[in-house]
């Protein structure tokens, strides 16, 4: 078996830098970095069900109820009973929700896009493909 722990640790250095950086980006934005990632995914990928979100980022069951019930309080969402599945609501921002989500998202997102713009369209694509490999692989691995 080869060994492939130098390449691990750099792996894992970026990965943990970047988490660190959308967390940074988040506190210097005066928002907590669930709430960016809750507002991120309702505001751009459409994904509305806490379960859903809460696979998708990996997030605990409880801190995203947590955190919808904070945003439902605030007036930035409303929880919509889900008819194909009862146990289910769906996630749906306000008008007032929809300005607070851009007031962060749409920030964050030209940012992004400085970054890629600056790695170029071959390189994105190839860090995207190399990424999407590595997480399938991981996960066929550990099942």
């Amino acid at each position: 078996m080869n060994n492939y722990n130098e390449y691990i640790k750099k792996i894992n250095s970026v990965m943990m830098k970047t988490d660190y950086l959308y967390s940074k980006w988040a506190k210097d934005h005066s928002v907590s970095n669930y709430v960016l990632n809750i507002m991120y995914m309702l505001r751009t990928a459409g994904i509305n069900k806490q379960k859903d979100i809460a696979d998708i980022y990996g997030m605990p069951k409880q801190t995203v109820n947590t955190v919808i019930a904070e945003l439902n309080k605030k007036g930035y969402i409303r929880l919509i009973p889900d008819e194909k599945d009862k146990r289910s609501k769906i996630i749906e921002l306000t008008e007032e929700g929809v300005k607070y989500a851009d007031s962060i998202v749409e920030p964050l997102l030209e940012y992004e896009n400085k970054v890629l713009e600056k790695m170029g369209r071959k390189r994105v694509e190839m860090m995207i493909e190399a990424l999407r490999q590595y997480a399938d692989l991981f996960e066929d691995l550990s099942t």
